[in-house]
Parts: C-alpha cells; structure tokens; sequence
C-alpha cells in the first residue's frame, strides 16, 4: 500500500514538476516578470497540484474505473435493449452536467441582461444531452460489433455540414472555435475514466477477436456528441453570446487564502469541492440504483468503491483548486508577456508556445488512465512512455499553432479541414487498435490543465495582440470567440493524427521484423522441387 502511494507521488511530481520548471525559466529571462508572491505562488500552487493529482490517481483505479467496468460488463449483459439506453443515457448527461473542465469554460460565457444568448444552462444542458446520446450510441456500436471507424467517419461528415451552415453566417462563423472546443472540454477529468473504463467492461464481456480495439475508442467517440450539439444551438440561436476578458494580476501573499476561497462557494462561485462533489454524486446515485436491481456486488467491494470516490474528491479539489486560482492566472501573464514579442520577435512566442503544450499534457490526470490501460491492455507492447512522447508532441504543435493563428488572424478552419481530412484518411491505414486509441488519445489530451493554463495563455496572447492591432487601427474588429477560442479544438485533433502515425510505424516495424524472420528460417535448399515416386 505504501509503494503504491509514494509511486502515485512521484508520477505526479514527474508530471507537474516540468511545467513549474518552465515558468520559472521563463520567469528568468525577459520574457516573463515575475515577482517575489508569484514564485510563491507558483510553488505553493505547484505542491498543491502534485498531491491532488496523486489522490486522483489513487481514487481513480480504485473508484471511478471500478464503476465504470462493473457497468459496463453489467450492461452487455443485459438483453433488454431500453435498460441499456436508459442508464447509458443517464450517465453521460449526469456525468458531463457536472464535468468540472466543462464548469471552468461555461463561465466564459457571459449573460448579457435583455439578449437572448447561450447562458450557462443551455450551454451545458445541450452539451449534456449530446454526450448522452453518443454515450448511448458508443455502447451499442460495441454491442453490435460495429466498426468504431465507419461510425466516425459518418459522424464527422454530419459535424461538418453542420460547420458548412454555419460558416455562412459571419457572425456564427466566429463561434466555430468554441464549437470544436467543446468537444475536447466535455471529456475532462471526471469523464474520461469512467467512460475508459465503461467501454472496457462492456468490450471484455462481449470478447470476441476485436475486443481489445472496442475496449478504446467510447471516449472519442463522445466527444463528438458535444460538438454536433453545440453546432445546432448555434444555429437555432438568435444572437451569439458575448465574452469579457479579465486580465490577471499580480498575486498577493494571502497564499492559503487564495486556495482556500477557491474551494469553497465564494462570490457566487461553487468553489472546487462543490463541483467535484456534484461531479462524483450523479455516479454515484446512478450506481447504486442499478447496483441494487441488476449486479448486487459484496458489502466490501461498495466500501472499496466509496473509499476510491472519497480519494477523488479530496485529490480533484485540491487539483481543481489550484489550476483555477492559481495555473490559471499564471496561463494569462504568461499570454500576454508573450503578447509584448507578437511583432518584434515572433518566433519566441512560437517556440515558447510549442514547449510549453510539449510538457502540459503530463499534467492532465485523465492521460495517465489512458496511457495506463493502453500497456495493459496491450500486454506492454504499447508502452505508457511511447504514447506520452508521442502526445506530447502532438499537443506542442497544437498550442504552437494555436499560437500562430492569433498572431496572423486567420479562421480555424484553415487547420480542421485539412486536419480532419488526414486524421480520417489516416484511419484507412492505420491498425484498428492504434485508431481507437487515438480517438480517445484527442479527447483526453484536453482536460482541466487546457482548459485552466493553455485556455487563459492563449486568451492572454490575443488580448495583446487584438489591442496593438486595434491601436493601429480602429476598424479593426476583435474577436476573442474567433481567434482566442480553438486551442482545445487542436489539442483534441493533432493527437488522433500522431497516434495512428504510430500505429502505421508500428505496423510497418513489425511486418519487417517478420519478413527478416522468415527469411531467417528459410534455407537455399527449401526453395528445390523434390518429387517423391509414388511407386516406392
């Protein structure tokens, strides 16, 4: 029990470590001013981040994947199709109402008194009902023995006609980067190891010779319920809503009391422990319903349950507390120190942006479940580190070229088509396996770190830019929905591109590693004619 504390420990010093490290190297040059409440700030938010994460790690495999795999091997066992719908239906828009990512980006969103626009409710709600329905869909594509890339394919080719509709409103067009957005904030912390896990069970439970590729795959496919639907209040929509941008400042020395507000209801703020509380509760309630009518586990596995979920909530609060208060505001001085390069030397905002996405995909908690059951299910062939390079580079030339379009000011669309285009081609080629682990690779790439330290630096950065630019000219119109928003677009995208790169690698590796092997066994003298005469 001690090893396995002090290992959770120290992976999740090894994950938030370089990120804090980074700051403070970029705190040491120019390019970021820091003061002497920032570094403490910084540090103190840093071991606050180490020992949340470590908790969630723990209550994770022992709690939320727990549920998940007990669900879902109940639910493939059921023959009555409606209480599949019924109870896969209800998780997803439980869980996602709840999601703590989700929560975080819903408060960009403002209400403008007397206009009609996408308030917190309709926001979430219809977020809500998308992934729900795609929970629903993903477990019977399982079921069924369905191929998880067909039903991405036709799903991405409605996503987009639905992106063509609304291209043709200008003003809509501009919500196009918070659309893609909400794909990868639905899947957050919370999310992602239970629905891991969720397909897992219902997976093994079928078997069959695909089961281990249908064992990935639910997460990503997901995360495009969120989209469709977001795509569809757009557009029923009168008005687009309006955004506000506060700039960070600098931090006082009430450290303690900074984390604490932050945890507890504060100023109309539900505080971390709240939200997490709301987070894990629907779970929970859902689980014990069903428990209690279809699987009826011992006394003692409910109280291993309950005692993972309690290590979820202390370590998720702690994490959540410490990203909003304090990652979050560092993410915004870091953009718009950032900002002051835009014109004078811009290769420093791509080269810090790019490094910067390189080491804060080790952040995020969900990536480490998937990784996780990446080698186990694979039987260690596909190691954890191997899929965290990979992911790292991918979200390092996410937020790199996230960057790129704040500075230069172009549509996102100018990335997601021909992304899209070779993310889907790329599935025609690449191994079943690596696919479904790609798919839900993007959607976990994308979770509280994102949306509390990539989000606001790159809001940060165009709020720079879009103020020089306006300086220069008043005609110029600045939209932060347009160019601030799309990040998360691109950190869900370019990982499902470089993880079926490597399956491809993988896949090529292997077939030469046979084919030296059979040349290996096979003698000159194999290749002779013997005839046998018949009559001997």
């Amino acid at each position: 029990m001690k090893n396995r504390y002090f290992d959770a420990l120290f992976t999740s010093l090894l994950s938030i470590g370089p990120i804090i490290l980074l700051v403070c190297i970029l705190s040491w040059t120019p390019i970021l001013n820091f003061g002497t409440n920032d570094y403490v700030m910084l540090l103190f938010g840093g071991v606050a981040l180490i020992l949340g994460l470590a908790l969630f790690q723990i209550g994770a495999s022992a709690g939320l994947t727990k549920v998940g795999e007990y669900m879902g091997s109940s639910l493939s066992r059921q023959k009555q199709l409606f209480v599949i719908i019924i109870f896969s239906f209800a998780l997803g828009v439980l869980i996602t109402c709840a999601e703590p990512s989700l929560l975080i980006v819903s408060k960009q969103v403002t209400i403008v008194p007397n206009n009609e626009v996408l308030n917190t409710i309709i926001l979430i709600g219809s977020i809500a009902i998308g992934v729900g329905a795609f929970v629903v869909i993903g477990i019977l594509r399982i079921i069924l023995h369905k191929p998880l890339k067909l039903w991405v394919m036709f799903f991405y080719l409605i996503t987009f006609l639905l992106v063509c509709l609304i291209a043709l409103d200008p003003e809509r067009a501009e919500m196009l980067p918070f659309i893609f957005d909400s794909g990868g904030v639905t899947t957050g912390s919370a999310t992602v190891p239970f629905v891991l896990s969720l397909g897992l069970g219902v997976a093994v439970v079928r078997g069959g010779k695909t089961a281990n590729s249908d064992s990935f795959g639910l997460a990503g496919l997901v995360a495009i319920g969120p989209v469709i639907a977001m795509a569809v209040c757009v557009l029923i929509q009168s008005n687009v809503p309006e955004f506000i941008y506060e700039a960070p400042t600098p931090f006082g020395n009430d450290f303690l009391g900074r984390l604490f507000t932050a945890m507890i209801p504060n100023n109309g703020q539900l505080g971390s422990m709240i939200e997490v509380l709301i987070a894990i509760s629907p779970i929970l309630i859902v689980f014990f319903v069903y428990e209690l009518i279809f699987i009826k586990l011992p006394i003692s596995k409910m109280l291993s349950l309950l005692v993972g979920f309690g290590f979820c909530f202390v370590g998720l609060s702690f994490f959540l507390a410490s990203a909003n208060a304090i990652m979050g505001p560092i993410g915004g001085m870091v953009g718009q120190s950032l900002g002051g390069f835009w014109q004078s030397d811009q290769w420093i905002v791509i080269l810090v942006a790019f490094t910067i996405g390189l080491v804060t995909i080790l952040c995020e908690p969900a990536v480490h479940v998937l990784t996780a059951q990446v080698e186990n299910i694979s039987s260690g062939q596909i190691k954890k580190s191997t899929v965290l390079i990979a992911l790292s580079l991918a979200v390092g030339s996410a937020i790199m070229l996230a960057a790129i379009r704040s500075i230069y000011d172009f549509s996102i669309l100018y990335y997601l088509v021909p992304g899209y285009i070779i993310s889907l081609t790329l599935m025609l080629f690449s191994p079943d396996i690596f696919a479904a682990i790609a798919i839900d690779s993007g959607s976990t790439a994308a979770g509280p770190m994102s949306v509390s330290f990539i989000m606001p630096l790159i809001i940060g950065l165009y709020s720079i830019i879009s103020s020089d630019k306006l300086s220069l000219d008043s005609a110029y119109h600045v939209s932060f929905y347009g160019q601030a928003f799309g990040a998360v677009a691109l950190i869900t995208l370019m990982p499902v591109i470089s993880i079926q790169l490597l399956g491809i690698v993988v896949e090529v590796k292997q077939y030469h590693r046979l084919a030296m092997a059979r040349k290996a066994i096979i003698e000159h003298d194999d290749v002779q004619i013997i005839h046998f005469n018949k009559g001997v």
